[in-house]
């Protein structure tokens, strides 16, 4: 199943949500000092629907709760036992709390109210959601660049393989002229997808911009599904208009985001290309050519490694209230993905720069303090301290797998310890659509 699907499928458990007089409705069980809440709840739900395979039924989703319940029992026992987190689990503690950050901070920006769609405009995504388009683009993350191109390759569309030449690290785009071949709906950035849809094929439009740039595209070609009635679309409506209306709402955060990103930011271009080059040898090196290192290859990774630490102070780029050094960039790739780095090292440092000018907004605005924030933060350390629990009941705290049983006994023995509540009704509410 598309990972799309996964987004839907939690988006549409968590509009089921109403609220409850029980408690705060975003808690569906209290487990002594800490909670399961509904965001637990729906990214774990919707994970086993998808990659188990099963079939949403009272028993699932009875048996994803207790689950959650039993990792709270967990958490709860470490702290009781003062059983602490070692600096890796801080480390990815951090990253958690940076990640809700930047979420609350979307949140913030689209604000409660829910925008509207006319008929017409979901219609019109109906449409799409049965159309393929065969799409080019040019990208750069600066509207001036390609705004000085635009006209060129407006005149002669052939171009676009002489700019992407420029442009592109990565080799597939270089070579086949930005081409990003057949794309279905709800693949590429809402405001691009708009744009990329509605442009009639063969016209060179932009610049665009997306969430992560600008973009100049071209449609070259276009498959539409022909027998698709009125029927069809009254059936989807409903749930089609509120992904509509989710998109639109993005479009509105990115905007403000890239304003961000634009507002007396600067960059140190030389200094990025340097930086980014020493990194991807050292990826390079290690991932791909791995145990075939050639001992002066070994001796010259260790070398810029070394010369990266001693120059982990230095500023990258600058932006209102904060700099942005070369820690901060090693320090948000250890946790990306190393293939998308070595495809594009230059996209990969705006991502970088990107979530930290956020996070760095984010604490600015105090929303540190957000309840949801907070839930997530609690969240992330009841995970690591859950198995902390489990790795301290192993004599050398070394890795022990417990059998069905042994887990059962333990949760049992700890429920007599510890008080658990649940929340039947915001669990019913969970999934009505009332």
């Amino acid at each position: 199943m598309r990972k799309s699907n996964k987004y839907i499928i939690a988006l549409c458990l968590a509009c089921f949500f109403r609220c409850s007089d029980a408690t705060d409705p975003n808690i569906l069980a209290l487990v002594g000092s800490t909670h399961v809440t509904t965001n637990e709840f729906v990214d774990a739900y919707s994970n086993k629907l998808i990659q188990n395979q099963v079939k949403d039924s009272e028993f699932e989703r009875e048996r994803t709760l207790n689950d959650l319940i039993r990792t709270k029992l967990f958490a709860e026992a470490a702290r009781s036992n003062d059983l602490g987190l070692d600096s890796s689990a801080l480390n990815l503690i951090k990253l958690s709390t940076e990640s809700a950050l930047r979420d609350a901070l979307y949140e913030e920006i689209i604000g409660s109210k829910k925008i509207a769609v006319s008929d017409s405009v979901i219609r019109q995504h109906f449409q799409w959601q049965h159309t393929e388009i065969k799409l080019r683009h040019l990208f750069h993350s600066d509207q001036e660049v390609l705004d000085t191109i635009f006209t060129k390759v407006q005149k002669n569309p052939e171009k676009f393989y002489t700019f992407a030449e420029q442009l592109f690290k990565n080799e597939e785009l270089k070579n086949s002229g930005g081409m990003l071949g057949w794309i279905g709906y709800n693949t590429l950035d809402p405001n691009l997808e708009e744009a990329a849809f509605s442009v009639p094929v063969g016209i060179v439009h932009g610049p665009v911009r997306s969430s992560y740039g600008w973009h100049i595209i071209v449609k070259e070609d276009e498959k539409k599904e022909m027998i698709v009635g009125e029927y069809d679309y009254q059936v989807s409506k409903k749930k089609l208009g509120a992904l509509v209306s989710k998109k639109q709402s993005q479009i509105i955060a990115n905007n403000s985001v890239n304003d961000l990103m634009t507002s007396g930011v600067s960059i140190k271009d030389s200094l990025v290309f340097k930086i980014l080059g020493q990194i991807n040898f050292v990826v390079f090196e290690k991932k791909i050519l791995n145990n075939n290192l050639k001992d002066s290859n070994k001796e010259k990774i260790i070398n810029v490694v070394q010369d990266l630490k001693l120059n982990k102070n230095m500023v990258l780029a600058t932006y209102p209230g904060g700099t942005f050094t070369v820690d901060n960039l090693l320090n948000n790739l250890r946790n990306s993905n190393t293939g998308k780095f070595l495809d594009d090292p230059i996209q990969a440092f705006y991502t970088a720069l990107r979530d930290e000018i956020l996070t760095s907004k984010a604490l600015e605005m105090g929303l540190t303090n957000n309840n949801s924030v907070q839930m997530k933060i609690k969240s992330a350390e009841d995970q690591y301290l859950a198995q902390r629990y489990l790795l301290s009941l192993s004599p050398s705290n070394a890795k022990k797998y417990f059998s069905q049983k042994e887990i059962a006994e333990m949760t049992v023995a700890l429920k007599k310890e510890i008080t658990v509540t649940i929340y039947n009704k915001n669990m019913e509410l969970l999934f009505s659509n009332k």
